[in-house]
């Protein structure tokens, strides 16, 4: 993740010129069975009273951790764009989704809880709304048209103040996402005590979908302080 942008054209322009995956329309297809307008699973329920969302056309990956571990760096790298800004400074104060499509677009709160409709409980958090934004970007790196991912604010101790409980959303979220990504690095000593007891709730519910990330591993100084990053 070193921040540079390998020229991706020539891989998007065959993946275009390819069409969607076998993946991309196995989920494309999951998707028409629940909205076909004549017999789909979502008209059927609501012939007995039963609401049906849609399933989501792609994985939802949620990545946490303590401030500048790289979860933003991590994005970049895996887009191959600079869609999410780096740094020292705390870069993300909300939350960002992160999709593929085929314009470069941004969006803001209320925009995306329209594209999202999975996510609009998110609303009833105080203050969150204004802190939600989407990044749509027209990578096909990797495995990004089968992705969002939530990028979440860097979380700090001491006198630190967000604008919303940014605990209470990450566990919320946690529920939804597929995935949960938690980035840490050795310059912190992982010694943030809000991501540790945010991902002990998390274990207790979603353990199978937590993977832990030691970012700047060549940081990590020697084998002492490697295994004193580890313990905590």
């Amino acid at each position: 993740m070193s921040g540079k942008v390998k020229n991706r054209s020539a891989a998007n322009a065959d993946s275009i010129a390819g069409g969607v995956s076998c993946d991309e329309r196995i989920l494309r297809d999951i998707h028409q069975i629940y909205t076909d307008s004549d017999s789909g699973l979502i008209i059927v329920a609501e012939s007995v009273g039963v609401k049906l969302l849609p399933p989501r056309k792609k994985i939802t990956v949620m990545l946490m951790g303590n401030h500048s571990a790289g979860k933003s760096s991590f994005i970049n790298w895996y887009v191959e764009e600079h869609i999410q800004r780096t740094g020292v400074a705390i870069e993300t104060q909300g939350f960002s989704f992160i999709t593929s499509g085929r314009k470069r677009e941004s969006l803001t709160g209320n925009a995306t809880l329209h594209l999202y409709p999975h996510f609009k409980p998110l609303q009833e958090f105080k203050g969150v709304t204004e802190y939600l934004s989407t990044e749509i970007c027209t990578s096909r790196q990797k495995r990004f048209s089968l992705v969002t991912f939530v990028d979440s604010p860097g979380l700090v101790d001491g006198d630190m103040k967000y604008p919303f409980d940014v605990d209470e959303v990450i566990l919320w979220l946690g529920d939804l996402c597929d995935l949960i990504l938690v980035f840490f690095d050795p310059m912190g000593q992982a010694l943030c005590k809000r991501t540790l007891n945010i991902v002990e709730s998390l274990n207790e519910k979603h353990s199978d979908r937590l993977r832990f990330f030691l970012s700047k591993a060549d940081e990590a100084g020697g084998e002492s302080d490697r295994q004193r990053v580890m313990m905590q």
